[in-house]
């Protein structure tokens, strides 16, 4: 399993013009998988819903595409052009994975631009094959943007999890002083200290008569 950085890191080095894989030139008209229902994002109830369970939405344009080594996966490098939820930076390059299924030619083609629903993973932001991507062949449209800042004006990231409390116990407490004296006990140590100091007083008045 690669580090996400790596994975990111790898993508982000790669040149665009040596990247070169089925269904993921410029251009290509590969769709999704056949048993897919893709995102309608003009409809703004399901738009919301599938949202509200990402980590991470964004609009973004495939910049390089690669196979991710000892995995099913392909990596995507991205030029993030817009946020509405999530910690990726607008205007910086993203690493984006998506888990195609075995035989299914790649969805998401370099140079085009795509409203990604991803989840923050072990190996960094993965979008679902499914519903993860979807296609804007004319790009971020100040028409469109106007239209996604509407609809997705109220996305909040889903809540997490309440922790369940810890049951709670009572112990009877120790006592480190060990059980206090008795109470004859301690009168008996005042009186002792009262009567040194009322011998003290007699000795000094005797002293004091003879001078």
């Amino acid at each position: 399993m690669r580090s996400p950085r790596l994975v990111r890191a790898a993508l982000l080095a790669v040149p665009v013009a040596l990247v070169a894989l089925p269904g993921a030139a410029a251009g290509s008209s590969s769709g999704l998988p056949a048993d897919c229902t893709p995102v309608d994002i003009t409809n703004e109830a399901a738009l919301d819903q599938r949202a509200a369970a990402a980590d991470d939405v964004f609009v973004g344009r495939v910049e390089a595409a690669a196979p991710v080594t000892g995995s099913g996966r392909v990596g995507y490098g991205v030029s993030v052009q817009r946020v509405w939820l999530g910690d990726v930076a607008q205007g910086q390059q993203a690493a984006v994975t998506v888990d195609w299924p075995v035989g299914a030619q790649p969805g998401v083609a370099q140079g085009t631009s795509y409203l990604f629903f991803t989840d923050d993973t072990v190996d960094g932001m993965v979008a679902d094959p499914c519903d993860g991507t979807v296609p804007l062949p004319k790009g971020l449209t100040p028409k469109l943007a106007a239209m996604l800042e509407q609809y997705l004006a109220t996305v909040e990231p889903p809540p997490l999890p309440i922790p369940t409390p810890a049951p709670v116990t009572f112990h009877q407490p120790t006592d480190p002083l060990g059980e206090p004296p008795e109470i004859g006990r301690v009168l008996a140590s005042g009186g002792a200290i009262s009567l040194i100091g009322v011998l003290g007083l007699l000795l000094v008045s005797r002293l004091g008569r003879r001078r």
